[in-house]
């Protein structure tokens, strides 16, 4: 009575009782649920930061390109420098870690899901050589080198001998479902469960197109610095155009998967609304059985007064008692 609470509520409601458990139930499931969203919205923030960055370095090199003409001869090898280090950053913000996960490494989130920026840039680098063994690349030679590209990284096959970016690029195991796609190592979308039987799915790992995208246009840039003698200006302006046009494409699809990301953010944030709510209806449910009876509990107390009293008068008269009187 001193808590404040019932000792046995179940057995006062009898048959009620199973409406007790399943508020307790429903706490505990809610709790459970909460944390689970509260941990996966912190992951997606930080997905969702490492896209804007991502964005934002796509935004800082295309003016780069509208500037060559500008920049004259030296404007090829900035761009190249520029595109190096713009791919080392986006693999550093792919490979983004947080709780113990790789956010962009799908279910395979425990290794990072990209190789070092430099596996790539060699690859290309070598491709270059190849196509200029005989002579300067012409505009003729620089498609043929954009169609190396493209069969690289439209190959699905996992290889690591740069025939493919499964394997070169990307590591992970667990690729983009993109709906019909043949790719035999396609995996579903990532879940966070929200209710029960309810699950939220989203999908951003570091083989989506426009990531893929991003990667050969930043690749095919790097290419640019070639000495005169290996590339003519022809070549260099189609590479130029291709990177171009791709990195137009994936400003784009970033914006597209920015938003679609921020959607599932959303539905988050009120889920956890919802569940806060909930509980806290929960809780007060069951103060509401488990709650002492006040006006019963004084009837109570005034009647285990009286037996207190009534217990030390006669312990008092026992305490006057003599052996004569007893006699």
């Amino acid at each position: 009575m001193s808590s404040g609470r019932k000792a046995d509520p179940a057995r006062e409601l009898g048959v009620g009782a199973s409406l007790l458990y399943k508020l307790y139930d429903d706490i505990q499931q809610g709790e459970s649920i909460q944390n689970a969203t509260s941990l996966a919205g912190e992951r997606l923030k930080a997905a969702q930061a490492a896209l804007t960055s991502v964005g934002d370095l796509m935004d800082q090199m295309s003016p780069e390109i509208l500037k060559v003409d500008a920049l004259k001869g030296n404007g090829y090898t900035i761009i190249a420098s520029n595109a190096r280090e713009m791919l080392g950053s986006m693999t550093d913000l792919l490979n983004t870690y947080w709780d113990g996960q790789n956010l962009f490494g799908g279910t395979d989130s425990a290794q990072p899901p990209l190789a070092e920026a430099s596996d790539l840039l060699d690859w290309a680098e070598a491709r270059k050589d190849l196509a200029v063994a005989s002579g300067p690349l012409s505009a003729a030679g620089a498609a043929s080198l954009i169609t190396t590209f493209d069969t690289m990284f439209a190959n699905v096959q996992r290889a690591a001998d740069g025939s493919s970016f499964y394997g070169l690029v990307y590591q992970s195991t667990s690729r983009t479902d993109l709906g019909g796609s043949t790719d035999p190592e396609s995996d579903e979308p990532s879940r966070i469960r929200i209710g029960a039987g309810e699950t939220l799915t989203y999908n951003v790992r570091a083989d989506n197109p426009a990531f893929r995208d991003a990667f050969k246009a930043l690749s095919l840039l790097s290419l640019l610095d070639a000495p005169s003698s290996e590339m003519t200006e022809e070549a260099r302006t189609a590479l130029l155009d291709e990177a171009g046009d791709l990195m137009r494409g994936v400003r784009t699809q970033l914006t597209v998967l920015a938003g679609v990301l921020g959607s599932k953010q959303e539905r988050l944030s009120n889920v956890a609304e919802i569940q806060e709510r909930a509980i806290a209806a929960a809780t007060a449910q069951i103060n509401d059985l488990e709650g002492v009876d006040y006006y019963t509990v004084s009837d109570r107390i005034g009647t285990l007064q009286i037996q207190l009293q009534a217990t030390y008068s006669i312990t008092a008269k026992l305490a006057e008692l003599s052996f004569v009187n007893y006699l």
